[in-house]
């Protein structure tokens, strides 16, 4: 018996869409009916908040890229007509570029990730009231027993990232300062201090990451 059909075989003109890409066919009011059909549809929203974290990462890299063109842009001296010393510019650049890959890190682990969480709870709990479903999400538990380092390789992608591009911004400050007034330029140093702790605290214990 085929319970799965496509969302894209719809001829309907209601344009309905889910997020999965099938669904389950004639859900029946016995409880071992509606817990499949609802195991079903957690799982594939599951996998749809995995594929999501997925493109946030590559558009990260995307983000990070960019940046750097354009830094690369800033330093080739191309640009004649410039009011502002290109050293500034790259600073501030720098830090949007760092808040923009922030944002995407929330989007990934304070959204996404807290939902993937929560659906994978949900799942166990189906698991061991309907063993018929299987055990896929317990193997998976007990091969991850240590949850937490799973997060930490989401958090240090990301921290990396803007670890990097602040420093760069930070450097290009610092030269600027320092063809200004050479002491003045030993402010970027407690910057640096400042930055390292601050990225080491969010991967150690990111405030919109709720602990397992």
């Amino acid at each position: 018996m085929n319970i799965f059909s496509s969302d894209f075989e719809e001829e309907s003109s209601t344009n309905r869409h889910t997020p999965t890409d099938f669904e389950v066919e004639d859900i029946k009011s016995d409880p071992e009916s509606l817990a499949f059909g609802l195991f079903t549809t957690l799982t594939a929203y599951e996998d749809h908040y995995d594929l999501i974290q997925t493109k946030y990462k590559a558009l990260a890299i995307t983000w990070v890229i960019a940046a750097f063109i354009g830094i690369g842009y800033l330093l080739s001296g191309y640009e004649k007509a410039l009011h502002i010393n290109p050293l500034l510019i790259i600073f501030f650049l720098s830090l949007l570029a760092a808040q923009g890959v922030f944002l995407l890190w929330f989007l990934d682990a304070a959204v996404y990730g807290a939902s993937i969480n929560a659906i994978f709870e949900e799942v166990c709990k189906i698991e061991i009231k309907y063993p018929e479903v299987g055990k896929t999400h317990h193997i998976i538990d007990k091969y991850f027993e240590e949850k937490d380092k799973d997060a930490i390789f989401h958090d240090v992608f990301y921290a990396s990232f803007i670890l990097f591009l602040l420093l760069i911004g930070v450097s290009s400050l610092g030269f600027y300062l320092y063809f200004i007034q050479k002491w003045i330029a030993t402010i970027t140093v407690v910057l640096f201090i400042l930055i390292i702790i601050t990225i080491y605290y969010f991967v150690r214990k990111a405030p919109f990451r709720k602990k397992s």
